[in-house]
């Protein structure tokens, strides 16, 4: 499927989403193993259930694709959630050189429309 993508001029991006790639290394594995310029991470970072996921993004920001920033963060899969730290995400994908869109995935239990609004706004101060 790389091969297909790249006649298309196609991005494929693996998301960290549990299963065979809950860990950073299970899916650098994977993105590895495969060896083609068509294939990175299409990074989630919310989904590393580490005891340091910052850590795990930094690891896999080199590969990034696409990045879907989430507003929190869990270290244990049936652990607390904690709110994510904007600023040190955004440092950590220029420290790793990704260039691209930052999106921002809302699954908090606040009110979206009164969270998102806040949530953006912290992501672009972070941002610029």
């Amino acid at each position: 499927c790389c091969e297909h993508a790249a006649t298309r001029g196609v991005m494929l991006g693996l998301e960290n989403h549990g299963g065979i790639v809950a860990s950073a290394d299970d899916l650098l594995e994977i993105v590895r193993a495969v060896r083609s310029p068509w294939l990175g991470v299409n990074l989630d970072t919310g989904n590393f259930h580490s005891t340091d996921p910052y850590a795990d993004l930094a690891r896999c920001v080199p590969y990034a694709v696409n990045v879907q920033y989430k507003v929190e963060i869990q270290r244990e899969p049936k652990g607390p959630k904690e709110p994510a730290d904007a600023a040190r995400v955004v440092a950590l994908l220029r420290d790793g050189g990704y260039q691209g869109f930052v999106a921002l995935e809302y699954e908090a239990g606040e009110n979206p429309y009164d969270a998102v609004p806040r949530h953006l706004d912290a992501l672009r101060r972070a941002l610029a």
